[in-house]
Order: structure tokens, then sequence, then C-alpha cells
């Protein structure tokens, strides 16, 4: 984990929205509304005239230069290449897509996106967006799978190093103070278990490459047909099961996670191959994504949105591991990609 990233900090750089709105020509009197503020702050401006802007602040420390205009490259190929539906960057009035303000500790970073009409998906319809969702996925990873010189980006790597490791990026399960010793002991057998398989599992490159890394519910806007991409902060490098994990966040073990995994192994497999050992390795990417959310937790108290799903996260974790270990954890849809 990058600690200086996490500091607590008198600078309230999260509040500066507006130094950064002459540089794009913006309206000083656009009102700028907080929409989520956790890796980085995101603010809605809206301006005088009805127009409306997305207004990412980053936070000092957590991405550098190079690893934000990589995400801006990765956007941009993806729009100019027609892969999917994401909010462009947009140009600051020197024509830079990464705006610079501040020198120091204080310097500061900013990105502008076009804004997009939509809502995040909701529960009547999840089965229906879970195969759209692996549709999209599919699509991408061919996309980043054929073009090699994407590999060249400077974005993180989502090894088991860096999500549950003991410097893991969002903070180490181990370090959240809120697990018990009974508790700790089963997600801990469930951590070696998830490092045994991932380590017999192996990063080949048709198993492993440049992804959203965060496609998750609420970085999902559905208008009727379209569904558009929000958030490529953390896009990065991992295997590409991976990417429904993330789909799945703080629901790993709903009652309906089976249904909606299946669902989303339909659309990729409808169009990209999938072999029995990429399904296998499904719950064992969800128990990874579930032990890197209980360090997220440990670092993330500044979050309205760890504020309100921290109740019983730890404890249904502890259910979800000890389903994993006995082999419970999504059987039917491993056995049934067996079957097949």
């Amino acid at each position: 984990m990058r600690d200086a990233a996490w500091q607590e900090t008198s600078w309230k750089w999260h509040e500066n929205p507006k130094a950064f709105l002459p540089h794009y020509g913006l309206d000083e009197d656009s009102r700028c509304t907080l929409l989520s503020f956790s890796e980085n702050a995101v603010y809605r401006v809206e301006g005088p005239g009805g127009v409306v802007h997305v207004l990412r602040l980053h936070r000092p420390h957590y991405r550098e230069i190079a690893e934000i205009r990589a995400e801006i490259t990765f956007i941009d190929r993806l729009i100019a290449d027609g892969v999917l539906q994401t909010p462009p960057v947009l140009p600051a009035l020197n024509g830079e897509k990464l705006v610079i303000i501040g020198s120091g500790e204080q310097e500061q970073h900013a990105v502008l996106f076009r804004y997009f009409e939509g809502h995040m998906p909701t529960a009547d319809g999840l089965d229906r967006d879970f195969f759209r969702l692996g549709v999209i996925s599919a699509r991408l990873h061919d996309y980043t799978h054929a073009n090699t010189a994407l590999n060249s980006l400077q974005r993180p790597q989502w090894t088991v190093a860096t999500t549950i490791g003991e410097q893991a990026m969002w903070g180490c399960w181990k370090h959240n103070h809120a697990i018990s010793a009974e508790q700790y002991q089963v997600l801990d057998a469930a951590d070696q278990m998830v490092r045994r398989r991932l380590a017999a599992y192996g990063m080949p490159d048709n198993r492993w490459g440049l992804l959203h890394g965060d496609m998750r519910l609420a970085n999902i806007l559905s208008n009727r047909e379209d569904m558009c991409l929000i958030d490529f902060d953390d896009c990065g490098f991992s295997w590409h099961m991976y990417e429904l994990a993330c789909a799945c966040t703080f629901n790993e073990y709903a009652p309906d996670i089976e249904s909606l995994c299946s669902n989303w192994v339909q659309g990729y497999h409808s169009q990209r191959a999938l072999d029995d050992a990429d399904v296998a390795m499904i719950p064992t990417l969800l128990m990874l994504r579930r032990l890197l959310m209980v360090g997220w937790f440990a670092t993330h108290r500044h979050s309205t949105e760890a504020q309100a799903l921290e109740g019983g996260f730890v404890e249904t974790s502890v259910i979800m591991a000890k389903a994993y270990l006995s082999g419970g954890f999504l059987s039917g849809l491993v056995s049934g990609a067996a079957a097949a």
C-alpha cells in the first residue's frame, strides 16, 4: 500500500474543485456537487447554462502522473476504436487532458469528463445486465489481448501481493481491527487457498491482461439499450476473470450470486472462449476480491460508501470463506461448466 495516499492531512485537497474550472474555461459560478469520495473526489459540475461535466480530483500520491496519462490513453483508444462506451476525457484550454496545479506537497491533478446521462443497474434487471457485462468484458479483453502495445502502459498490476498482501494497494485484510481471532483463522485459511490456486492457474496471456479493474455496479450507467462504463482509475493488469469478481463487489455472497455469475459467463462465452479452468477459478477470484474489500474498509473510513456498507461485512465474509474452503461456494457454476 502507498501509505502516503491514506494519511490524514489538514490540506482539504478534495474540497478544491473550483480551482480547476478556469483551466477548462468553465464558469467559476458553476455548481460543484460531490458525487463520490473514495480513492479520489468526483464532482458533478453544472454551469449557469445547465451544461454538466464530471471533474475528478486525484488523491495526492495515489496515482503517478504517468499512470494517469496511461489511463487517459487507454480511454482514448477504446473510444476511437469503438470497443465500448465510456465518457471521453475533455482537454483543458491548453489542450492538455491532465491539469496540474500547485507544487510540492500541495501539487494537485484533475481530469474532466463529458457527462453521460444514465443510472446504476437496478436489482430487477441484474441477470440481463450481468450478461451484457460479460459481453462487454470479453470484447475488452479481446481488444487488449490483440493490441500488445497496450502492455507498455504504466498501470497497476492486480496480483495477489497488491490485492491481499501485507502491502496491498488498498490495505491488507489482516489489518482490519474488526476481525476477531476466530474470524482471522477462517479468513487466513481462505487466503492461503486463494494463493495456492492462483499460483497453479498461472498468468499466461490468454488468462491475464489489461482490464477495467473495477467494473462494479456503481461504475456502470445504463439508459435503455446502452451501457456505459465509467471510472477507469483502477484499470490495470490482472486475470481476465478478475473482471467478474470486480462486478460482484459488495455482492460476492448475495443470494443470487450464482445466477449473476452464470449470466456473466454466458455473455462472455458468447464472444470469447472460456475453458473449464477459467470457470473453476471464478470462486477463487471472488474470494480474492472479498478479502481485498475487507482490507479496503480498514483504509477507507472517509468514504460514505464504506460507512454505509461496513456493518456485517466481516461476518458475511467469514461465512463466504467457510463455503469456499468446503467447496460449496459457486459449486453449481463450476460443476455446470465441467459438465458442459
